[in-house]
């Protein structure tokens, strides 16, 4: 089983390759048979060429990305992330999205099963700022 920092360095590899734009650092932090299932309830990404063409997609879709972990549970492999991300498009835009996301984490420390829990209701246009 994963310790507790391995989950914890997974899972933070995860959200700031997305801050970073670092598409080597994302897929290093994923196991070849990473499954994600995002939102819960949709047709899940299998394998790492799956996770790359999402991570493609959401750094495509906007200019800056701010990835707020709020809280982060780790228990047993698994670890429940509570987040908020806010995307900056280049016209001007913003949107926020709250969420929950649940890892599982093999023994050598990669991620291989990411569930994200959104919901219309936790998305939003961000507020301007001064």
């Amino acid at each position: 089983m994963p310790t507790s920092d391995q989950i914890r360095a997974a899972v933070d590899s995860y959200a700031q390759s997305f801050v970073t734009r670092d598409r080597e650092r994302f897929m290093d932090a994923l196991s070849e048979d990473i499954e994600q299932i995002d939102p819960v309830g949709s047709t899940p990404n299998l394998g790492k060429d799956a996770l790359g063409g999402f991570f493609d997609t959401v750094i495509s879709s906007c200019e800056r990305l701010e990835f707020d972990v709020r809280d982060l549970i780790v228990a047993g492999d698994e670890a429940a992330m509570v987040f908020q991300i806010t995307q900056h498009f280049a016209d001007g835009g913003s949107l926020t999205i709250d969420g929950v996301d649940v890892f599982r984490v093999t023994d050598d420390g990669r991620i291989n099963l990411v569930k994200g829990y959104v919901d219309q209701d936790h998305v939003r246009k961000a507020e301007a700022r001064d």
